[in-house]
């Protein structure tokens, strides 16, 4: 990304509101862009913050419209929300001011408060796995060493499938605050200390470490008969009813674990027809964390 013209290489990604699930992918020409800047600069009109359109920058697997984590790829601009009274626009605005950035308040801005969001293009094209990954050694885990790095930063601003609200102001004339910092410089995430080695690495010591850790977990019970401890399960997270799913299928996976079941077990016998998008990410909740589940 070598010209100011376009902010990004990858595509402007746009849902209708924090209801939508389905993403609008729009290349970055000129039209993009400059409709972009509009809303930076004129930010859009919305009462209800539930109704505002949000945005991401992003490349997507093709004919994969559904929100979802693994349908997100890279993107060259990271979108950091900040909303903690101990760090202001001005704390952000020195620390990068020979960055090039935009900087703009939220819906929720009265004037006075420190509700802000950064859009910060970066120098190269990053993976989103990688570059928000976690990893149980935590100088190999890019999403602890991102964290650290961007104090005060809301953690949901490195979640992979989450998208931000467009600029918007509830009223003519509300309270809003945006600057442009538009300089040659780009940043880097290799000048935070310690990411190269945790983007590059961090995703396949964590699989090692997974690999290494259910064998051992095989071998410590080997031999226990888990067939009707499965059908059980398998029976059960079926008949859980809407508002009581996340902690049925909480409550199955830590029986499973101590009978000495593993989390590909679980996953592969815990199909039911109600899986929806909220199963599917507490499941991956319960990869990460099977071994720590008492």
């Amino acid at each position: 990304m070598n010209s100011r013209e376009f902010i990004s290489s990858v595509p402007l990604v746009t849902i209708d509101s924090q209801y939508d699930n389905i993403m609008k992918v729009r290349k970055m020409d000129k039209e993009t862009n400059d409709l972009f800047y509009k809303i930076i600069k004129e930010p859009l009109i919305v009462e209800d913050k539930n109704l505002i359109p949000q945005w991401k920058f992003c490349s997507v697997v093709e004919g994969k419209e559904k929100r979802r984590s693994e349908n997100i790829l890279n993107t060259d601009v990271l979108l950091l929300d900040f909303d903690d009274s101990r760090y202001n626009r001005d704390n952000f605005e020195k620390m990068f001011s020979e960055y090039r950035f935009i900087i703009h308040t939220s819906h929720s801005y009265d004037g006075t408060n420190t509700k802000f969001r950064v859009i910060l293009p970066l120098h190269d094209v990053y993976s989103f796995e990688k570059m928000f990954g976690k990893c149980y050694d935590k100088s190999f885990s890019a999403y602890d060493i991102l964290l650290n790095y961007f104090q005060y930063l809301d953690s949901a601003s490195l979640v992979r499938a989450q998208f931000f609200k467009m600029p918007a102001i509830r009223s003519v004339g509300a309270p809003y605050y945006y600057k442009i910092n538009d300089t040659d410089k780009l940043f880097s995430l290799y000048e935070i200390e310690g990411f190269s080695f945790a983007y590059s690495l961090g995703l396949e010591k964590q699989k090692e470490f997974n690999k290494k850790r259910e064998m051992r977990y095989k071998k410590k019970y080997s031999g226990v008969d888990l067939t009707k401890a499965k059908e059980y399960i398998s029976r059960e997270s079926e008949k859980l009813l809407e508002g009581e799913r996340h902690l049925g299928i909480f409550g199955l996976a830590c029986w499973f674990k101590k009978l000495g079941g593993t989390f590909s077990e679980f996953q592969s016998i815990t199909n039911p027809s109600w899986s929806d998008s909220k199963f599917r990410r507490q499941l991956k909740r319960l990869e990460n964390e099977w071994y720590s589940l008492k």
